[in-house]
């Protein structure tokens, strides 16, 4: 019996229906195999493997004599996967970890799908173990070994000039597109300068993982590629003189600087008080953190760059140095000190109550004369007075690498124009500048500085604490040369008294108390007003007078008179510095002064008895 025209309708539009259907089907398939095919295997591949950061080990940092001064030991950190992570993970990890939950729910909504986010960094083995044997209840935790600084028994004299790591900050990473969130980078000092150095280059790799995010084997791909070390950091700085520069500032506040006169190389650099390094090598707790804030001594500044203070009588160098080069006064010019000075109805003091008498340049230098100074810095003017204090570098950075340096303040007419009004610079300001004091401010690198520049009469480097920079790899070096500067236009018979001056500071005049026997050496002391305290205790030198090779400066806050503390904190640093050179004998100098004392004894007593005859007489 044949099919009505009825069924053959209906098997035709089934017929139909099913090719329709099958060439749909077929369409997809060709569509998501053939054209899709390699965009859904790498979502395929995503949901089974993840990529993996392989994090360099940083670079260490020596002194310049290979000392180790920081290296790094491995600790934990852990992370979550927020395509994997659930509620209950957030809550007992928070719970585990003291974290607050919602700001934890904050980060990983912004935190990229299956990115893993790191949320705290070296936990201790007894929490790290304790979320490991309850992985299968917390999905999407993850941990990794990653570096973390280690610093050995020069942890807090080197704390100012090393600096800090932390975990990088979100405006740091709208600037850098190389960082990713979670990464531990240089806050402060030389490991914020040098971080791209030090840091080196992360690896990536591939891991298979199963249903629970567990890793369950490595996956080759071309785009694996193993981290590459930061590289080592070889400092200027002498860690036996930085260290025995911190015991000379034991319960004090201020900075120390040492230069190589002849390269520019930073031996020692110091600020104190400082801080213990190792409290920043993890995440540091917020006790230790308020406290550091809160210490009134400010642990944390560096006072070596960072600090300005009016410099005092050291800058009285600066107005000779303008006076005899432009002409204004000859070295023969003389003033005499009564220990006071009349401007208008105001009385103005020299440090020697009694006065000095009559000086000439050498001799106001020797014995640091305010009245001549005064009387000098009013004969030369404010212009001529800013003119030299910027071409010895003040008022500018020296651009040594650490960060966060200072300008320091060299008031102009124009400063003072617009911060008192009127039209004209009165004799009372010049005098005061011209002895340190006013609205002149500098720090203890550009004195150190000064000082070098002082010693090569007029030549200078560029200060730097880098020496050179290893490849843990091929072990190529990046050395660090410094130009060689000047200060041009000064005449050679200027830095001749200039000199003969600070070396006869050192040589029996205020600076007595930095002589060394064995090393000549020429330097200023300076004792600078403070409106807050105790005056300011200053000390500018170098040496050997002859043919220097180190200039330094040394401050200290409220330390009162240069040549009683700063002056004493120079002399015993040169000291060990030529110690170590072995160019200087401890035992040597004591027989000399045993001598000295003894024959000061025999000639007080001959004295006496001469005085006692002449009365029984």
């Amino acid at each position: 019996m044949l099919p009505s025209n009825e069924n053959l309708e209906k098997r035709t539009v089934f017929f139909v229906a099913s090719i329709l259907l099958v060439a749909i089907l077929l369409f997809r398939f060709f569509t998501l195999q053939i054209m899709s095919g390699e965009i859904y295997q790498q979502k395929s591949f995503e949901n089974s493997v993840k990529i993996e950061t392989r994090f360099p080990v940083r670079g260490n940092i020596y002194d310049r004599n290979g000392i180790l001064i920081a290296d790094n030991r491995p600790a934990f950190s852990l992370y979550l996967i927020r395509a994997r992570t659930k509620p209950q993970t957030i809550e007992t990890v928070s719970n585990t970890l003291n974290l607050n939950e919602s700001d934890l729910q904050k980060k990983m909504r912004t935190a990229g799908y299956f990115q893993p986010l790191k949320i705290i960094r070296q936990v201790d083995q007894f929490t790290l173990t304790n979320l490991q044997e309850n992985v299968l209840d917390l999905p999407g935790l993850d941990w990794k070994v990653e570096p973390k600084r280690n610093y050995y028994s020069y942890n807090k004299c080197f704390s100012h000039v090393l600096g800090t790591l932390g975990e990088i900050a979100d405006e740091e990473l709208d600037n850098n597109p190389e960082y990713e969130q979670g990464d531990i980078v240089g806050k402060k000092g030389i490991e914020k300068a040098l971080d791209q150095q030090l840091r080196g280059k992360k690896g990536f790799q591939y891991v298979k993982v199963d249903a629970y995010g567990r890793e369950v084997e490595f996956v080759g791909s071309s785009q694996s590629f193993l981290p590459y070390p930061g590289q080592d950091l070889y400092m200027t700085i002498d860690a036996r003189l930085q260290s025995f520069a911190d015991s000379l500032f034991l319960g004090r506040r201020g900075a120390l600087v040492a230069i190589n006169v002849k390269t520019g190389e930073i031996q020692t650099l110091l600020s104190n008080p400082n801080y213990d390094l190792n409290l920043f090598a993890g995440a540091i707790n917020e006790d230790d953190w308020n406290r550091l804030l809160s210490d009134p001594d400010h642990p944390l500044y560096d006072r070596a760059c960072q600090s300005t203070y009016p410099p005092g009588s050291t800058y009285k160098m600066i107005a000779a140095i303008a006076a005899l080069n432009e002409g204004i006064v000859t070295p023969g010019w003389s003033v005499h000190c009564p220990g006071y000075l009349m401007l208008g109805r105001k009385i103005i003091h020299c440090w020697k109550t009694e006065g000095h008498g009559t000086l000439s340049m050498k001799q106001a230098i020797k014995n640091s004369c305010n009245v001549y100074f005064y009387k000098l810095g009013m004969k030369i003017g404010i212009d001529h007075w800013n003119k030299y204090s910027k071409l010895f570098g003040f008022g500018k950075k020296t651009e040594i690498e650490l960060p966060n340096e200072k300008d320091g303040l060299v008031p102009s007419e124009k400063f003072y124009k617009e911060t008192y009004g009127g039209t004209k610079t009165n004799p009372g300001l010049l005098a005061n500048l011209a002895i340190g004091q006013g609205e002149l401010l500098v720090t203890p690198i550009q004195m150190a500085q000064f000082a070098m520049i002082l010693a090569n009469e007029g030549n200078y480097y560029q200060p730097h604490v880098v020496k050179y920079l290893e490849d843990k790899i091929s072990g190529k070096r990046d050395s660090v040369l410094s130009n060689k500067k000047a200060v041009r236009g000064i005449q050679s018979s200027v830095f001749n008294l200039i000199r003969t001056g600070m070396r006869e500071v050192v040589d029996g005049g205020t600076g007595a108390s930095s002589r060394i026997y064995g090393v000549t050496s020429a330097g200023k002391t300076g004792t600078a007003q403070n409106p807050h305290g105790d005056s300011h205790s200053w000390f500018i030198c170098f040496a050997p007078y002859e043919n220097p090779e180190i200039a330094m400066a040394v401050i200290v806050e409220n330390g009162g008179a240069g040549s009683a503390v700063a002056a004493p904190i120079a002399g015993q640093f040169l000291r060990k510095y030529f110690y170590y050179k072995g160019e200087f004998d401890y035992e040597k100098e004591r027989e000399i002064l045993r001598a000295i004392w003894e024959q000061q004894r025999k000639e007080k007593e001959q004295a006496e008895q001469q005085e006692e005859s002449l009365q029984q007489d």
